[in-house]
């Protein structure tokens, strides 16, 4: 099961597409889309409606999207298994091979656009723990503005705030922190200084997924980073990024 999610900023928008089908086979009809939102530490579930919508596709308008919103696919005898305490695993339709996608498109007020996937896998949202994403092999030096976005939902309805730090691992030092908060959509925007290749972005408590945005001459170029193993090529790449992380939970702490 996954769920969605979109940005939005004073200087950014953004719309999602979902599709109603799995990557083999028909669309099924039967799912409607939900939105989550955070009210008295309950989650409060509200079906989307009036949506531009085909045989094929759900849109999620700009006007429908908040940082503090995501979204889900659920037919109406899904949610009779609905926790307004924590988020569960509704069904299946998302957990598919290949991998389900859904699109977000952010656009620039005045400018351009650009388009990637926008899905956040409800295993995810079971767990703690520390984002580490190297900044340089995702932002870029020649661009005139680099943001990245974090995103995270957990599963209990909390808004409860923790840290991003930029951490040089050559001088062992935290160059800077930015507090962000669960269950939302953050937007930070990154300083040139700090991309390098000696510097990762690091966070202290909460995971998420981290997707950089880079602006020039108003148009815009807009990707998810991949896990730190994902970069390492040898049989020992587990321990070397375990051994990394010690390391730089060591420098934050």
């Amino acid at each position: 099961m996954n769920y969605f999610f979109g940005l939005k900023s004073n200087f950014f928008t953004s719309q999602i597409t979902v599709p109603r089908f799995q990557n083999r086979g028909d669309a099924n009809l039967n799912y409607n889309l939900y939105e989550l939102s955070i009210e008295n530490y309950l989650w409060s579930i509200k079906k989307l409606e009036n949506l531009e919508i085909n045989d094929d596709f759900f849109l999620i308008t700009k006007d429908k999207i908040d940082n503090d919103k995501i979204f889900f696919l659920a037919t109406e005898k899904d949610l009779n298994n609905f926790d307004k305490s924590k988020l569960t695993k509704l069904n299946s339709f998302t957990d598919s091979i290949p991998s389900y996608r859904a699109n977000l498109k952010i656009n620039l007020k005045g400018g351009g656009f650009s388009s990637y996937q926008s899905e956040y896998p409800h295993n995810m949202t079971l767990k703690k723990g520390t984002i580490l994403s190297s900044v340089s092999s995702m932002a870029n030096l020649d661009a005139e503005k680099n943001y990245v976005i974090i995103k995270n939902i957990f599963t209990e309805p909390i808004k409860e705030k923790f840290n991003i730090f930029f951490v040089d691992i050559n001088n062992k030092k935290i160059l800077d922190n930015v507090e962000i908060q669960t269950n939302y959509t953050n937007l930070i925007e990154i300083n040139k200084s700090l991309i390098k290749p000696e510097i990762f972005l690091v966070t202290d408590k909460y995971i998420g997924i981290p997707i950089f945005i880079s602006e020039k001459k108003l148009h815009l170029s807009f990707e998810h980073t991949h896990p730190p193993h994902e970069y390492i090529l040898s049989d020992d790449k587990f321990i070397k990024i375990t051994e990394l992380k010690r390391e730089i939970n060591e420098i934050i702490n």
